[in-house]
């Protein structure tokens, strides 16, 4: 179908992120099974993955609560996903921490979708994938709110 008018783009844009979304929930729960990973520990992970956050921090981006994220800390760093270490700028105060088991769920099974993405943003100029990323994030923010 030729996508010429700006309603045919729009639906057609709509239409694609809706399938990619889709696509995203479905790795998503794969990973999760072969992990044996409940919705909330695979978002917990992925909190901490770019990094060591406070509990307080991975309940904000997880929408749980405090006590949840702590429990399911606690279940997590059992198994070898999480560990806990000082926060650098208050000694009185821990971080969750990806473990070697959430590094190694990464490497498998995110780091080859992150590289193909990399491979296929290599067609765009700067200015392009900066649109991208500002559209990309303005799809998350409208997400949460």
């Amino acid at each position: 179908m030729p996508r010429s008018t700006e309603e045919e783009l729009v639906n057609a844009i709509g239409f694609a992120m809706s399938r990619w979304q889709d696509a995203v929930e479905t790795f998503d729960g794969t990973v999760a099974e072969i992990y044996v990973l409940s919705a909330a520990g695979r978002r917990c992970l992925g909190a901490i993955s770019h990094g060591p956050r406070p509990a307080n921090v991975v309940a904000r981006e997880t929408n749980l609560t405090p006590a949840a994220v702590t429990t399911l800390i606690d279940r997590l760093e059992k198994r070898g996903f999480v560990s806990r270490q000082p926060d650098p700028d208050d000694r009185r105060k821990v971080m969750a921490a990806a473990g070697k088991k959430t590094e190694e769920l990464v490497r498998r099974c995110y780091h080859p979708i992150f590289e193909a993405g990399a491979a296929l943003l290599e067609k765009y100029t700067v200015a392009e994938m900066q649109f991208l990323l500002g559209f990309i994030e303005e799809v998350e923010a409208m997400q949460k709110a």
